[in-house]
C-alpha cells in the first residue's frame, strides 16, 4: 500500500501540468475533442472490469521487465520534456501508467484492462507533423468521392484539387472536412466493439481495418450530399447548422455500418467455429452424415 501511494504521488508530481493541458486542447481544440470522449469511455470500462482487476492482481510476480518498461517510459518523458515534445510527454503518461501496474499488480492485472487503456492511448492528440501529413490525403480522397457520386447523380462538376466547382456553387474540402476526426473517433469504436466481441483475434483486427474505409468513403458522400443540397436548396445548405447535423447523420450511419460489419464477423466467426467440430469427426461418420442428407 505505501509503494501504491508513493507511486500515485510521483505520478500526479510529474503530470499534473500535463494532464490539465491535455484536458484544456480536449475541451477547446474540436479536432481533439475525441479525447475527452475517449477518456470517459476508458473511465467507464476500468469501472465496469474493477471486479476482474482486483482478483488478477499479482503483486509477487516478475520485477526486472517491469522496471525495464518503467525506466523507459521516463527516459520518453525526459526526452519529451528536453525536446518540448507535447506528444511524447503524453504519450509517456499512458506508458508510464502501465509499466506502475504491471510492477505493482502483475502482467494479468494489465491484461484485464487491456482495452481502456488502449482508448487512453488513443485520446492523445496526434503531433501536428502527423495531422498535416494525413489532413491532406484525406481531402483529396473525400473531394474525388465526392466528384465521382455527383457526377453519378447527374450533377455537372469540376475537381481541382479540394476545390468542387458546381453550377451553383464552389465548395472547399477544408482541413476541418478531411474526416479526421470521425475517422479517429470510429477507429476507437471499432476497437469497442472488437474488444466486446467473443471473436478471434483475426476478426476483431479486421473489425478495425474496416473502420477506415468507412470514415473515408461516408466522409466523400457527406460531401457529394452536401453538394446535392446546394444545388436543391441553395448555398445556404452549406452553412450551419445544416452542415454540423450532416456530419452527425454521417457518423451516425457510419457507426451503423460499423456494428452491421460486426455482426457479419461475428457470424462467420460462429460459423468458422461450428464447421471445424464436424470437418475433424470420423470421415465414416462424414460420409455417413452426407449420406443422411442425400436421402432427406
Amino acid at each position: 500500500m505505501i509503494a501504491a501511494g508513493l507511486a500515485v504521488a510521483a505520478f500526479a508530481w510529474m503530470y499534473a501540468r500535463i494532464v490539465s493541458g491535455l484536458v484544456a486542447e480536449w475541451v477547446s481544440s474540436p479536432d481533439a475533442s475525441y479525447g475527452l470522449v475517449l477518456t470517459c469511455v476508458a473511465i467507464a470500462l476500468v469501472w465496469r472490469r474493477r471486479h476482474a482487476f482486483v482478483d488478477a492482481i499479482d503483486p509477487s510476480g516478475e520485477v526486472a521487465r517491469p522496471i525495464a518498461a518503467m525506466l523507459s517510459s521516463l527516459g520518453l518523458f525526459v526526452a519529451g520534456q528536453l525536446g518540448a515534445d507535447l506528444f511524447l510527454t503524453r504519450l509517456s503518461l499512458v506508458a508510464v501508467l502501465v509499466s506502475a501496474l504491471w510492477l505493482l499488480a502483475g502482467s494479468r492485472a494489465v491484461r484485464t484492462l487491456a482495452a481502456p487503456l488502449a482508448f487512453l492511448l488513443i485520446a492523445v492528440p496526434l503531433p501536428a507533423i502527423l495531422v498535416n501529413a494525413i489532413t491532406l490525403p484525406l481531402q483529396l480522397v473525400a473531394s474525388r468521392i465526392a466528384e465521382s457520386t455527383l457526377a453519378f447523380a447527374g450533377v455537372p462538376v469540376f475537381r481541382d484539387g479540394n476545390m468542387l466547382t458546381l453550377p451553383s456553387t464552389t465548395l472547399e474540402v477544408a482541413e476541418a472536412c478531411s474526416g479526421l476526426r470521425s475517422l479517429v473517433s470510429l477507429v476507437a469504436i471499432a476497437g469497442l466493439l472488437a474488444w466486446s466481441t467473443p471473436a478471434r483475434v483475426g476478426w476483431r483486427v479486421a473489425l478495425v481495418v474496416a473502420a477506415v474505409p468507412i470514415a473515408i468513403v461516408m466522409n466523400g458522400l457527406r460531401i457529394a450530399a452536401t453538394g446535392l443540397a446546394c444545388e436543391a436548396f441553395g448555398t445556404r445548405a452549406a452553412a450551419n447548422p445544416w452542415h454540423e447535423l450532416e456530419g452527425w447523420i454521417t457518423f451516425v450511419a457510419s457507426v451503423a455500418l460499423l456494428a452491421v460489419c460486426e455482426r457479419v464477423f461475428e457470424r462467420s466467426a460462429k460459423t468458422s467455429r461450428s464447421v471445424k467440430p464436424m470437418e475433424r469427426g470420423n470421415p465414416m461418420e462424414r460420409e455417413a452424415s452426407a449420406e443422411r442428407h442425400v436421402l432427406a
